[in-house]
Order: C-alpha cells, then sequence, then structure tokens
C-alpha cells in the first residue's frame, strides 16, 4: 500500500514538472504581474477667455486605485514632462482622465509613439475632452467631444445595439464585455462626434456610444466615456469595464 502511494505522488511530480517545461511560463506568472499603469489627471489650463472657464471637475483616485487594486499598479500624475520617452518605458498603458490637458507637441509626440510601438492608451470621461490644444488627438481617440447631458440615471447597453434590434446582440459580445450585465448608473451622456469608421462600438447609452476601441499602429486605444462623480465610479458596471478594459489592453485576457 506504501508503495502505490508513493508510486502515484511520483506521477504528480511528473506531471507537474512537464507541465512547467512544455507550457509558457507567463501562463503561470502572468495573474500575478501587475500592469503598470500611468494616470494623467487633474484640471489643465482654463486661461482667462477658456470657452468652458466655468468648468470643474472632481477626481477621485482612490477609487480607481481601489478598483484596480491587485491588478494594476498605478502611479498617478498631473505634471505632463513625464510624456517622455524614456519615462514612458516603464508603463504598460497610460489612462487619461485629466480636463483640458495641454501638451506640447514633443508630449503628444511621445504618446503616440507609446501607441503605436504596441503600448495602449485608455481614456477615460475627462480623458475625452483633453489635449484639445492638439487637433491630431481626434484621430486618436476616434472622433471629438461635442457636449454632454445634465447628469441623469442612464440605461448601459453592453452590446453594440442596432436601430433594427435593440434586445439582443447582432455579434458575439467583445472579451471587454463578455460577462458584463446591462446595468443602470448616474453618470453624464456624452456626445462625441466621430471622424473614423475604424471603431468597435462595445458599449452604448441610448444609442450614443460610451465605450469604442480602435487600433493605432501596433497599439490599442480604448475610450469610456463613464465615470463622472465618485457614485458614477463606484458602480459595478463601470468598474467592471474598467477593470476588463485594462486586461484586455495588457493582453492579460
Amino acid at each position: 500500500m506504501k508503495k502505490c502511494r508513493s508510486t502515484f505522488g511520483f506521477k504528480i511530480a511528473v506531471l507537474f514538472l512537464l507541465a512547467y517545461l512544455f507550457f509558457p511560463q507567463n501562463m503561470f506568472s502572468q495573474s500575478s504581474e501587475e500592469i503598470q499603469v500611468l494616470l494623467i489627471t487633474g484640471m489643465g489650463n482654463k486661461y482667462k477667455g477658456h470657452p468652458h472657464q466655468s468648468w470643474t471637475h472632481p477626481y477621485y483616485n482612490e477609487i480607481l486605485e481601489e478598483t484596480l487594486q491587485g491588478l494594476a499598479k498605478v502611479t498617478i500624475t498631473e505634471d505632463l514632462s513625464i510624456l517622455n520617452e524614456t519615462d514612458l518605458m516603464k508603463y504598460d498603458v497610460i489612462m487619461n482622465n485629466g480636463l483640458f490637458k495641454e501638451p506640447s507637441k514633443e508630449q503628444f509626440e511621445a504618446v503616440v509613439q507609446f501607441i503605436e510601438s504596441g503600448k495602449s492608451y485608455f481614456a477615460i470621461h475627462a480623458g475625452l475632452v483633453s489635449f484639445l490644444n492638439i487637433p491630431e488627438y481626434d484621430n486618436v481617440i476616434g472622433g471629438r467631444f461635442i457636449a454632454h447631458d445634465d447628469l441623469k440615471t442612464m440605461q448601459i447597453n453592453t452590446f453594440d445595439a442596432t436601430y433594427t434590434n435593440w434586445e439582443a446582440p447582432q455579434r458575439p459580445k467583445h472579451s471587454i464585455t463578455k460577462g458584463v450585465d446591462d446595468f443602470r448608473t448616474l453618470d453624464e451622456l456624452y456626445i462625441m462626434e466621430f471622424n473614423t469608421p475604424d471603431i468597435e462600438v462595445l458599449v452604448r447609452s441610448e444609442g450614443h456610444p460610451v465605450m469604442w476601441m480602435k487600433k493605432q499602429g501596433k497599439g490599442h486605444v480604448l475610450c469610456l466615456a463613464l465615470g463622472h462623480f465618485d457614485h458614477s465610479q463606484r458602480n459595478e458596471g463601470f468598474q467592471h469595464l474598467l477593470k476588463n478594459g485594462l486586461k484586455w489592453l495588457a493582453n492579460s485576457f
């Protein structure tokens, strides 16, 4: 009887050894590796005469950090001088939730190079109303911000609903929205004007895209228009989209 148990234990050890040797090691280590995220936050330049000089925007970076805990290491900054080739090498994803931030031409070019080299850019809410001093930013996110509705409770459809059929998805869900049910949230509905057909809409509200993605060189750009207030960012549906989106951008699905 002791000999049988010893033989069985030996076989199990051999199987684990073979699995370690023949399967990619990142299959075992990937879940423990944190995604390196640079989060751009804060209010940009509201110079005298700015068309939206009266706008203010709250930031709840601690909620984003808490939501991504265990998944990502988040470095938070309001200083755009970090947008250079050397500093950006440390990060996997640039996440932008800053309002009216104005990078220099060189800083913006560093961001574009970062994406096109195979990294990722994730614009969240205010980050879609940012880099407005650089017209080419519209091409990065696929369009431009036009306006938003007043704060209201909205139905969020986690598939690309179409005019002919609002009740069922027309194709299998993307990895980012797979397993995420439709939900309701108190938030702002962004109205965007898109300038390219090369975007994939993942989530809509009242027919308007609120989450979409596009390729940029070897990298990807993901945009999520939700997340205005603390209660918006604490919404379970928002948090699922945020985490799934970041996982997908970092190729950790």
